[in-house]
């Protein structure tokens, strides 16, 4: 009987293991592409400047490079005061299970889903908020921005891409290579709805009373916004 239950407890173990294993990302080693300094955010689902992207300094933080991306989009200070990829803990190798208990312990909201169903539905909702959110592929995380099942197109960006450019292929080829990691970060002061504010084409009277039409980048708008309560 004591045999039995050791080997139970084993089994039970290794079924663990494996469970994460699976997720646990690797080493990769830092790559260049030509610096796109006529990106445009247009058109982007979650339209993530540059200056909050945060690259995969050691070759294996990329989940904590890619959380800390998402933590400076939401402007969430849990994450970036200071940057989470600074952090003596943050420097290395993770998966869902070590950042979910790293999160959990800073007191930081997140959702995040390892079965493919239940992924996909996560990753519409991030990209419906203009979140963005962690994906992954064998051994690598990086951060969605955006996802078009109709035209076929995904965007994501590789810290692992010193340049941090946004990436672009095709829905086939994420289902192809995507190992059914979805992490989405939400601050504690959601403010997402309130900088992804762009108006449309508006009417404006001028002073003669004569009515124009002017294009949304007539205007500026501020990154960052003040809640009032």
């Amino acid at each position: 009987m004591k045999k039995i239950f050791f080997l139970l407890i084993l089994i039970i173990i290794c079924l663990f293991n494996i469970n994460y294993n699976q997720f646990e990302t690797k080493y990769n080693p830092i790559y260049y592409t030509k610096l796109n300094v006529n990106e445009s955010l247009d058109d982007v689902q979650c339209p993530i400047p540059r200056k909050d992207r945060v690259a995969n300094y050691t070759g294996i933080q990329c989940v904590w490079s890619s959380i800390e991306t998402l933590g400076r989009w939401a402007e969430e200070p849990k994450l970036i005061n200071p940057p989470l990829t600074s952090r003596s803990n943050c420097k290395s190798y993770s998966d869902p299970h070590r950042a979910g208990l790293l999160l959990e312990s800073l007191n930081v909201k997140f959702v995040q889903a390892t079965n493919r169903e239940k992924c996909l539905e996560l990753i519409r909702i991030a990209m419906k908020e203009k979140r963005g959110c962690l994906w992954n592929i064998k051994g690598h995380a990086m951060v969605l921005v955006h996802f078009d099942e109709q035209n076929n197109i995904f965007k994501w960006i590789d810290n692992s891409d010193s340049s941090l450019n946004i990436q672009t292929g095709t829905i086939d080829r994420f289902n192809q290579v995507f190992q059914n990691w979805i992490l989405v970060i939400y601050a504690d002061k959601d403010i997402i709805k309130y900088k992804n504010y762009k108006a449309d084409n508006l009417k404006i009277i001028d002073e003669n009373d004569k009515e124009i039409i002017a294009d949304k980048n007539y205007f500026q708008y501020p990154e960052k916004y003040l809640e009032i309560n």
